[in-house]
């Protein structure tokens, strides 16, 4: 071999070592096949997501193609982070760098923090595939207190319920599924109910008469033959009478405003027939007859204190 060709090959062996033995190029090396890595996992990632959602929207239909869109919006968007995670962590390995640690410490405040998100997606997707009610469905929902309305929206976090009086509630999704929960389709009608009360001298049959009469006089009240009245309570000042009527939610009015009509005009008919509605009243019961004059004593220094 040529003595000179042996001593190029020489210089640049020696040339190569020096740069590999050098700590700060080969650093620069394990960062940019990091980085590459990185790339390749996420131009992966995103191919993946794509064709999942492609996959899941091929056997959407008229029906359900709004609540498969965002299933697959969600699920295609769940893969692609995943794999952008993992890329993450592939790229470091590459790099040289121990996320071990810091692994343990982000996975333990990223679990605490996106538990209630994650909770409510996963909630999303269920009643989005399950579809246990629809948007225009009415709902009971009870948690501190109880809800009653029509669904407005339902989203892969949250639902959205309009209720009889107008008000706008936003239920999270995780919500749904753990608390009971009364389901109505957009044709049923809705049960009512309002207490009224009478005096105890009233005629109780001739109240509960004119009660029923009244509430079946409104044309929002439908299935006329199930509006029912009836002794609910002996209370302390009154006779309590519990009315039920069947409500009809499309008729444009709340529920809450059917209800003061219904009452206002049980008040009138009332008056009409010598229906007291009384005030509430004490009765005090004397163990003696001077227990009684004492009373009446400082009653009277309370209201004459001149006398």
């Amino acid at each position: 071999m040529n003595p000179t060709t042996t001593d190029g090959m020489e210089t640049a062996t020696s040339w190569a070592n020096t740069i590999v033995d050098n700590p700060y190029i080969a650093w620069a090396i394990k960062i940019v096949g990091g980085i590459a890595v990185m790339i390749l996992f996420f131009i992966f990632a995103k191919i993946i997501a794509t064709l999942v959602k492609k996959a899941m929207m091929r056997n959407a239909n008229d029906n359900n193609r709004e609540s498969t869109k965002k299933i697959a919006n969600l699920i295609s968007s769940v893969v692609f982070y995943i794999m952008l995670l993992v890329a993450v962590f592939v790229g470091f390995d590459v790099m040289g760098i121990n996320l071990g640690l810091l692994v343990g410490g982000v996975s333990f405040g990223l679990g605490l923090a996106f538990k209630e998100l994650l909770g409510n997606m996963f909630a999303g997707i269920m009643i989005l595939y399950t579809k246990e009610f629809r948007i225009g469905d009415i709902i009971e929902i009870k948690m501190d207190k109880t809800y009653f309305g029509r669904i407005e929206e339902i989203s892969i976090r949250y639902t959205v319920i309009r209720t009889l009086d107008l008000r706008q509630v936003i239920i999270p999704n995780i919500t749904l599924i753990t608390v009971p929960i009364k389901t109505f389709s957009s044709e049923d009608l809705v049960r009512l109910d309002t207490i009224i009360g009478i005096h105890y001298k009233s005629d109780v049959a001739k109240a509960i008469e004119l009660v029923v009469a009244t509430i079946n006089s409104f044309d929002f009240v439908k299935e006329k033959t199930s509006t029912k009245a009836y002794v609910l309570n002996l209370a302390d000042s009154a006779i309590e009478l519990k009315c039920l009527f069947f409500f009809d939610p499309k008729c444009g009015i709340v529920g809450e405003m059917a209800i003061g009509t219904i009452q206002e005009k049980i008040f009138e008919v009332f008056n009409q027939h010598g229906i007291e509605i009384p005030y509430n009243q004490t009765t005090i019961t004397f163990e003696d007859e001077q227990s009684k004059k004492k009373l009446q004593t400082a009653f009277t220094q309370t209201t004459n204190p001149s006398s």
